[in-house]
């Protein structure tokens, strides 16, 4: 299945939350799912509403089916939990990481500042948004990243954002840094990892 590239703010109506991460979605002023309101409701079975939360992760995160498997097969083999493991690993990609610290309002704009080159973790450019960033490393705009006109609004700007407790800021610098892994808490209170497992387990 290739990557979804229409309306954003459609799949929020679809499943009822904000995943685009605008300021002003249009989940905000209709409510409605898209498209011609039903005749009656039918009820969503266990299975369907499984795959409803898979469906509102992957959306959120910008990731196709395959390579969400692959993070789904990654978390099973660690030790924790599986969807809390799993959470973890999305919320480490390079491109989540930057829309974390505030570089980029949404994900998809944190992952075309890291496409386009703009972002280096520990001085070295890295263009791969689904790169994993780990513990202690250093993320900050690239020399290139530095002489955009990009970057000379977000210095401006960078002070009224707020960074999750498992990132560091460094607002002068417009340089972030990874100091502990993200826990239960630190992902969108609407996604259900437990359910996402339990799609891919039965």
């Amino acid at each position: 299945m290739a990557r979804y590239t229409g309306p954003k703010c459609r799949k929020c109506r679809r499943y009822g939350v904000s995943l685009c991460g605008k300021a002003r979605c249009a989940i905000l002023r209709r409510q409605a799912p898209p498209g011609p309101r039903p005749l009656r409701r039918r009820k969503i079975s266990d299975r369907g509403q499984q795959l409803i939360e898979k469906q509102k992760v992957r959306y959120a995160y910008g990731i196709m089916e395959k390579q969400f498997r692959r993070y789904y097969e990654r978390a099973s083999n660690r030790s924790g939990v599986t969807g809390e493991e799993l959470m973890k690993l999305l919320e480490q990609r390079l491109d989540n990481v930057v829309y974390r610290l505030g570089f980029g309002t949404t994900r998809n704009q944190a992952r075309q500042l890291v496409t386009h080159g703009l972002i280096a973790v520990n001085g070295k450019k890295l263009s791969i948004p689904s790169a994993n960033v780990k513990v202690g490393s250093e993320i900050a705009f690239s020399d290139r990243g530095k002489r955009s006109a990009y970057h000379k609004i977000l210095v401006e700007e960078i002070g009224s954002r707020e960074v999750p407790g498992w990132l560091e800021l460094n607002r002068d610098t417009v340089a972030g840094r990874i100091v502990s892994e993200p826990g239960a808490g630190d992902y969108e209170p609407h996604f259900n990892p437990n359910a996402v497992v339990e799609h891919y387990s039965r």
